[in-house]
């Protein structure tokens, strides 16, 4: 005798594999073996995420010096060469071939873009050269030219002219195109909110979608005093259009925005610093503000110090005599080991994370301000701190553990009358157990989500609600790796950014993309559901579709006029359709899974289920707005749900569909009693319950 179970939510995520046989917890019944490219809304469904938008190649600053091409100072020059008003010409009376050089910071085996023009040509032919047999094609005309080459240990960048070439080169650029990046928000309120692009000693800036260009359409570029090494350990605070950066091994500097393409890097001019600041013995690695005071914490000879400056006067670290309270103020924390201040967190108290424990600072009693005679310190748990900063989900830090693979909430408990800090990760300690965190961001709208790279470039998320007990884990993968992660304040919604690593035609590149809103439509035409993709909407339908230089050679998923093309081959940036569409969505494709666990309940003698030999004969999938889905009892034997019918246009886009689709499953017994689902079109799925039809043998 069969009954019919249902499957009401998936809150709790995907759960580990050593809780295969507590069918005793709550979160068993709402939780699942695999959610891959696919998350939990709070209110219990479980959807496909949507697309990662190509916004624009991460490049490094230009390696040569500002007015290098104004004179010939800092080059090597052959034959026939002049340098001078931003052109390096050669007139033609060099006797055989002649080379033009210069040293520069080439990191072996790095690959760099070069740019250059040609102008004034009238005979030969050039080439540019990083060293060794890396040669860009030789060019014999006029015009703009691009190549790209991995540098050899001569660290040297080359023109070479054969013996007839004369005319001149310029606009010469030399880029890495696979630098290391980190992403920081920039937000001055939820309206001019930014995305800092830093690499090696450079920032961009993104903005609504793309990169902040000035009147030249050249993208801004701010210098910065950060190697690719110093980019991990920074942090930041803000305060309006000021940001305070400090480093451990670098001077506190700010970064100021006066326009939306006006910035400006420079060293904070602080009123009476400490003494304990200076190149020797260091400067501190962490910076917020709290009850009108900026705050510094933990240099290298000082791990456990704080500094505050004065009230209201940011960057004034002076005292007076007498003391008054509204001077600056320094505490060293009192502990029997000494563990380094990792992060600080600003609350009613000051909430501090330490290699050892985690700890809070405040005024003298609950109602006061902190004065330089009235400061209380306590340590609250002892689990010890990551160097990540937390991030703040209403009034809970989420943190992590001095590994950095353990998550923890910490939160002011009444019972305990103090602070707790729960392991959230207990539930999917498999997504963590090999592999640490090293970036997240928290994005609040829609669905309160915090979204982390692992080291390996996986991105995991866990939506967060802890008023209605929702911790739900799930991982996405692309054809790539993550290796960086904000958000800022959309109009939508929060906008989650990324820096993605990919594999294109051999190379190594990152690409900046963001996360598409969560897909809200009526019809599949407005769908979005590829990585490092673009759209195109034209008002007379194509087959040609351009500007996809960065998935050269790439296979792609195509959704056109809303409906589902065969997948097509990107060649010299383009791709071409059978058949012509006009609203067009292109990019890598990537699949979804969600796998449930071994299914609890039917056993009609009682007792469990759990090792009894069962067999599923249908399950109803409960949709909202999904086209596309495959259903089966494991991953090599799925059908695929066929949502066209008579009524829908050849050729056309179906109608989403939300209800109960039934699926049979044709196969006998067995231990296990799974339910697959795979989504590997680019069209959306929302799972709100499954409900199987279960026989259990007695």
């Amino acid at each position: 005798m069969s009954v019919s179970l249902i499957m009401t939510n998936f809150s709790a995520g995907e759960l580990s594999p050593r809780l295969g046989g507590r069918v005793d917890l709550a979160k068993y019944a709402n939780g699942l073996a695999e959610l891959e490219n696919m998350f939990t809304h709070p209110h219990g469904g479980a959807s496909r995420r949507t697309g990662f938008r190509f916004i624009r190649e991460v490049i490094g600053r230009n390696l040569l010096p500002a007015r290098s091409l104004d004179s010939i100072s800092g080059w090597t020059a052959g034959n026939g060469w002049t340098v001078a008003s931003a052109k390096a010409v050669c007139d033609g009376s060099q006797p055989e071939q002649s080379i033009l050089s210069r040293a520069l910071e080439f990191k072996e085996g790095r690959v760099y873009k070069i740019n250059f023009k040609v102008s004034g040509y009238k005979a030969g032919k050039v080439c540019v050269s990083t060293g060794g047999e890396s040669l860009s094609e030789y060019v014999s005309a006029d015009g703009s030219y691009s190549f790209r080459t991995k540098a050899d240990d001569k660290g040297s960048l080359s023109i070479i002219v054969d013996a007839d070439f004369s005319g001149a080169v310029e606009s010469v650029q030399v880029r890495e195109t696979d630098p290391v990046t980190r992403l920081l928000p920039f937000e001055f309120s939820t309206e001019q909110a930014y995305v800092l692009e830093f690499t090696d000693r450079n920032i961009r800036i993104f903005k609504d979608g793309g990169i902040v260009v000035d009147k030249k359409g050249r993208p801004v570029e701010i210098p910065s005093p950060y190697t690719e090494k110093d980019l991990a350990g920074i942090r930041f605070t803000q305060s309006a259009d000021v940001m305070y950066l400090v480093h451990a091994e670098i001077q506190p500097y700010k970064l100021s925005r006066t326009s939306h393409v006006d910035w400006k890097m420079e060293l904070v001019a602080f009123s009476s610093p400490p003494d304990e600041w200076s190149s020797d013995k260091g400067f501190p690695s962490c910076v917020t503000f709290f009850e009108e005071r900026l705050c510094f914490a933990a240099s290298p000879s000082n791990p456990q110090t704080i500094w505050m400056s004065k009230a209201g006067s940011y960057e004034d670290f002076g005292v007076s005599e007498p003391l008054v309270d509204d001077d600056a103020c320094t505490y060293t924390l009192s502990a029997d080991q000494v563990n380094a201040i990792r992060w600080m967190v600003s609350s009613k108290k000051l909430i501090m994370g330490t290699s050892g424990g985690e700890w809070w600072l405040s005024g003298g009693s609950s109602r006061d301000s902190v004065t330089p005679n009235s400061v209380m310190v306590r340590r609250e748990t002892t689990h010890g701190s990551a160097a990540i900063p937390p991030v703040v989900v209403g009034g809970i830090m989420i943190f992590l553990q001095r590994e950095g693979r353990t998550i923890r909430e910490l939160s002011y408990s009444f019972e305990a009358d103090g602070y707790v800090a729960p392991d959230l990760t207990i539930l999917a300690e498999h997504l963590t157990r090999a592999n640490s965190i090293t970036e997240w961001t928290y994005q609040q709208s829609p669905d309160s989500i915090v979204w982390m790279i692992r080291d390996d470039g996986l991105l995991i998320g866990l939506t967060y609600q802890r008023e209605h007990e929702v911790v739900g884990f799930h991982r996405h993968s692309t054809a790539g790796k993550f290796r960086s992660v904000c958000t800022i304040p959309g109009p939508a919604q929060d906008e989650v950014w990324t820096v993605v690593e990919r594999d294109i035609d051999g190379m190594t590149r990152k690409y900046v993309e963001r996360l598409e809103d969560q897909f809200l439509g009526e019809g599949s035409i407005g769908a979005f559901f590829v990585d490092s993709g673009l759209s195109y909407n034209q008002g007379e339908a194509d087959t040609v579709f351009t500007g996809l230089e960065h998935l050269e050679g790439k296979t792609v998923s195509v959704l056109a006029d809303g409906a589902v093309r065969p997948d097509v081959v990107v060649k010299d940036g383009a791709i071409t359709l059978s058949a012509p569409a006009k609203v067009v969505h292109a990019g890598l494709p990537y699949v979804s899974n969600m796998k449930t666990l071994r299914i609890e309940g039917g056993a009609m003698s009682g007792g469990t289920a759990q090792g009894r030999k069962k067999r599923i004969s249908h399950v109803i999938v409960r949709l909202f707005q999904s086209l596309g889905l495959q259903v089966g009892y494991d991953g090599d034997h799925l059908e695929r749900a066929p949502f066209r019918t008579s009524a829908d246009k050849v050729g056309g886009a179906p109608a989403l569909y939300t209800g109960d689709y039934e699926v049979k499953f044709n196969r006998g017994y067995d231990r296990d009693g799974q339910i697959y689902i795979r989504q590997d079109q680019p069209l959306p799925l929302s799972v709100l319950a499954l409900i199987p039809e279960v026989s259990v043998y007695s």
